[in-house]
């Protein structure tokens, strides 16, 4: 009997506890959610960016402001801002699930275009 008064409180103390995933809800506007098909074909090319970076870091290349240019070049191609970018990027890992599925469609993504490019070139 002692110990139930003790669990008790304990059981009513956790069950008033919030619960601290966020809702996708408050981390963004509806309108302003990017597909998630837009959103896996802009993570495509960001990740080509940053290994486009890399290689020219590797290379002693002067990369300052290119990764800047690189990524305006991105916001403008599917006309978002980098804030609504940052956003979405937030709103999709609010979901882990979610997040996992869009990055393995990433990863096909990549792959197919590093076959297509193997593809063109000459033999």
């Amino acid at each position: 009997m002692k110990n139930f008064f003790i669990a008790l409180p304990l059981l009513l103390l956790v069950a008033c506890v919030p619960d601290r995933k966020p809702e996708k809800a408050l981390l963004i506007k509806t309108d302003s959610i990017i597909p998630e098909a837009q959103m896996i074909l802009m993570l495509a090319d960001a990740h080509t960016i940053e290994a486009a970076l890399l290689i020219a870091k590797n290379k002693e290349t002067n990369t300052i402001g290119l990764g800047e240019y690189y990524y305006s070049g991105l916001f403008e191609k599917f006309g978002v801002t980098r804030e609504r970018y940052q956003q979405n990027l937030d709103y999709y890992r609010s979901d882990p699930d979610l997040f996992i599925h869009i990055y393995e469609e990433v990863n096909r993504e990549l792959t197919t275009r590093e076959k297509n490019f193997v593809k063109s070139l000459p033999n």
